[in-house]
Parts: C-alpha cells; structure tokens; sequence
C-alpha cells in the first residue's frame, strides 16, 4: 500500500502546477477548483492556490501566470491571516482539466509527501518526495516577515529551493487513499545559504472554513 501510495503522489498530472512570476521573481501553485473539491471531470477555474508571502512586494497586476497549455495575468489575491497561504484569481480561468480536491489531512511524522513547485526556474513543475519528520506550531522566516501557524516540517528529496514556495503539498488520505493537496510549501532551512534540505510547510486543515469564504468572495467579485 505504502508503494501504491508513493506511486500515485508521483504521478498527478502536471498541467494542474501554475509558475507565478513578477519581473525576476517567481513562486509556484497549483489550480483549484471554485468549491474546492476534487473534480472527476474537466473544470475550468480561475483559482491558484499559492503562498501568501510572495505578494507583499509588488502591485497585483505585475504578477503573470504561466500554466501548461495557457498564460495569464492575476486580478485578485485572498490572503489567509496567521499563516503562509493564499488564493489568487486570474483574469480569465484556466482551460479545463481534472482538478485535486483540498484536504484536511493531519500531519504526523512519518507521513508521505509529495511538493509540486518550479524551484530551480524550471520549465515545467518539478515532484519533489517527501516525509513529514514534525508538526509545531509556529514557524517563523529569518527575518520574522513570514509566520506559519501551524507549520509541519519534512525532508525532501530533491530539496525544496527557493522557487518551490507556493507549490502543493499533496497527501494520501487515510479512509480512501484519495490523493489532496494538504498543504502549500512555504520557508526552507538555509543558513548560511546552505540547504538542509529540511522544509515547512503550512498545513490547510486548520484554515477550511477560511479557505472556501475567501474562494466564494473571489468568485463573487466583478471582472476586472
């Protein structure tokens, strides 16, 4: 089961894994659908869920998406309050295609992960496995700008690298195995500019509710 599991957190189509760029500056996210759930079908949706941290230093409108098979441009960004996740709108949606449900996954040590990021400015989204070695509470940037509360902590490899923040998190449920994105990368472990490898992450389960209020009122806002 255990392989099963690791097989499948490999192979979720990469057309779903968004690259999120301002000038030189870029991040990673993934599209979602406007409830949130997992679609058996093809959806077209205009929601990247990403980090909240990479939007704190330019105007909205500089940001461009790039997605396989489209681009585009952003016109309205929800961030979560108290952690490091937030939902961006594009302008137009995406083409459709079968989307990942959110989760609400427990992190526990030892469980099996799966990040989807552009780290590296790579041309296409890289699967980075990894095992979640903690939960705690709080995890706090160097320069205290960026607070994930609560945070789990794992090993990737390949390492998370800056490029890789925003990038899903996906993780096996329990009850079904169904596969869920259950968290967004967020800060690595790099003093001295050296990469432990060690990366948090912030988990979307204590912030549902908030989640789908801030997806409703994007989908509720005018066109731009």
């Amino acid at each position: 089961m255990v392989g099963k599991v690791n097989e499948e957190l490999n192979a979720v189509p990469e057309n779903l894994a968004v690259r999120i760029s301002t000038g030189p500056r870029y991040c990673s996210g993934m599209l979602v659908a406007p409830d949130l759930n997992a679609s058996d079908e093809p959806v077209s949706t205009p929601l990247v869920l990403t980090c909240a941290h990479y939007f704190r230093t330019a105007p909205l409108n500089s940001f461009n998406i790039r997605g396989r098979g489209f681009r585009g441009k952003l016109d309205a960004v929800r961030v979560i309050n108290g952690t490091d996740i937030a939902i961006a709108r594009l302008r137009r949606s995406a083409p459709p295609r079968k989307l990942l449900g959110v989760g609400s996954q427990f992190f526990y040590p030892g469980m099996k992960t799966a990040t989807y990021g552009f780290g590296g400015n790579s041309a296409e989204a890289n699967v980075k496995p990894g095992t979640v070695l903690f939960p705690t509470p709080l995890s706090i940037s160097r320069g205290g700008g960026t607070r994930v509360r609560p945070a789990a902590v794992q090993l990737n490899s390949p390492k998370a690298i800056k490029g890789d923040s925003g990038g899903a998190v996906l993780a096996a449920r329990h009850k079904d195995g169904q596969l869920c994105i259950n968290a967004v990368q967020s800060l690595i472990l790099d003093p001295l500019g050296i990469n432990f490898g060690l990366a948090t992450v912030a988990p979307l389960r204590p912030h549902l509710k908030t989640l789908r209020r801030a997806a409703d009122s994007l989908m509720a806002m005018p066109r731009s």
